[in-house]
Parts: C-alpha cells; sequence; structure tokens
C-alpha cells in the first residue's frame, strides 16, 4: 500500500512539475503581453515552479538517474549529462529534453 501511495505521488509531482513548466512557458512566450494584473498572478506561478522543480530534481531526479543531484535545477541536471555522461543517463537526458520540454520551450531549444 505504500509503495501504491509513493508511486502514484510521484506520478502527481512529475504532472505537476510539467504542467508548471508548460504555464511558464507560456508566460515566458507571451511575457510583452502581460499586464500588471496578469504579473500579480504569473509571477507566483513561476516562482512555485522553480520550488516544484528543485522538488522534482531531488526526489524524481534522484530516482531517474540513480545518483544525488549536484544542481538545484531537473533541467541543469539533464545539462550535465548531455554534455559530460554516457549510456542509459545520457539517453534519458535526451528522451526528456527532446519529448518534453524543447518542443515547448519559445526558444525550441531548453537543454543547451
Amino acid at each position: 500500500m505504500t509503495l501504491v501511495l509513493l508511486i502514484i505521488g510521484g506520478i502527481y509531482l512529475f504532472m505537476l512539475t510539467w504542467v508548471l513548466y508548460l504555464a511558464v512557458m507560456n508566460l515566458r512566450r507571451n511575457r510583452d503581453k502581460l499586464t500588471t494584473a496578469a504579473k500579480i498572478f504569473a509571477y507566483p506561478v513561476a516562482y512555485v515552479g522553480v520550488l516544484v522543480d528543485a522538488i522534482f530534481n531531488v526526489i524524481l531526479g534522484t530516482l531517474f538517474f540513480l545518483e544525488l543531484p549536484k544542481e538545484w535545477m531537473f533541467t541543469h541536471r539533464l545539462e550535465r549529462h548531455i554534455k559530460g555522461s554516457s549510456g542509459y543517463r545520457k539517453r534519458l537526458a535526451c528522451w526528456f529534453c527532446v519529448n518534453l520540454l524543447d518542443p515547448f520551450d519559445p526558444d525550441g531549444v531548453h537543454c543547451d
């Protein structure tokens, strides 16, 4: 029962992190259009997104890559593995970037 709850919690953390990423990228894409009222709502979303990303990196990032994080943000971990790793860690980092992050970044490339 505890394992099932941990798995469900991990899935929700994964989904929450990705949805916040999508929201922040949309805000970034439309930052010129943000009114003062929109900024009042947008900035807390961005700050929550950063906090959730750090939590995601520590918990799920550690499980995915089987290592403790050396950086706070998950994207920085991905970039490190893309540039300096080999094997499954590099393939996994590339998969995250190509499938979940890069297509939604306003620049088209989220992971350098």
